[in-house]
Parts: C-alpha cells; sequence; structure tokens
C-alpha cells in the first residue's frame, strides 16, 4: 500500500519543523538566557511591600513593586523605588484607594539596571502628610 501524496507533504512538513525548532550547539547559547531574578519583602504593620527585579546588570530590565494590605483603616497610597546608588525617588503618579485584603498590584519600571540595590517606597497621603516608608533593599542580579 502507498502513503497517499497529501500525508507524503504533512509528514515532510512536520519533519522540517522538528528540524527547525531543536537548537543546535552553535545557535543555543546566542538566542536563549535565562532572566535573573530576586525579590525581597517586608510586613511594614498594616501590610507587606514588596520589589522585585528581572535582568542582571549592565543589562535593561524590570523593577516591580507592590503593596498587599493585611490590616487597618483604608488608606490612600502611591507607589515608587529608590537606587543606592543616588539618584532620586522614581514614583509612580498612580495613586491606589486600599481597604485591608486589597493590593496595588505589581507596577513595573522598565529600567538600565546598574551596580547596587534598590528599594521600593510606599508613600501614604491622608493625616501623615505624605510619609514614605521603605522597604527591604533588592541588590541587582550579576
Amino acid at each position: 500500500m502507498s502513503i497517499p501524496p497529501s500525508s507524503r507533504v504533512l509528514a515532510t512538513m512536520a519533519a522540517a519543523v522538528c528540524l527547525v525548532a531543536v537548537p543546535t550547539a552553535a545557535h543555543a547559547d546566542t538566542h536563549v538566557s535565562a532572566q535573573a531574578y530576586t525579590q525581597k519583602c517586608k510586613d511594614i504593620g498594616n501590610g507587606t511591600l514588596c520589589i522585585d527585579i528581572t535582568g542582571s546588570v549592565g543589562h535593561n530590565g524590570v523593577i516591580g513593586v507592590g503593596y498587599w494590605k493585611h490590616a487597618g483603616d483604608g488608606v490612600e497610597v502611591r507607589l515608587g523605588w529608590h537606587n543606592d546608588q543616588g539618584g532620586g525617588n522614581n514614583m509612580s503618579s498612580q495613586h491606589h484607594y486600599l481597604q485591608s485584603g486589597w493590593t496595588t498590584g505589581t507596577e513595573t519600571w522598565s529600567t538600565y539596571l546598574g551596580k547596587g540595590c534598590v528599594r521600593p517606597i510606599l508613600q501614604v497621603f491622608g493625616s501623615t502628610g505624605g510619609q514614605k516608608i521603605p522597604g527591604e533593599f533588592a541588590c541587582v542580579p550579576e
């Protein structure tokens, strides 16, 4: 029994796709690289403030900051981060209104990652007058 021409075409195409999908030793390292990742969180009383870094020193990467409110009265907050190597605070323009059990989610900044460490900032509005509460430093992966 012979194989119908349409089946031979499909089999040839499937074999070609498999060959293309298998990386060779020369190309495997140049196109695919895992990105470094680190995260630090701190309980700041009524919630947890976290920062994470995706990427490594000397490359473009992403810094993420988030706050998870666990207790206390409703509050208006804004997220940001600061690099220990100098420069000003990088604050989001977005304000979040949170009740206990709510979260800001993670806000992200795409940025060049220099050597050093960054820490998250939670700015709390209201009777505190915009108090900025720092979190734990997370160092940029080498």
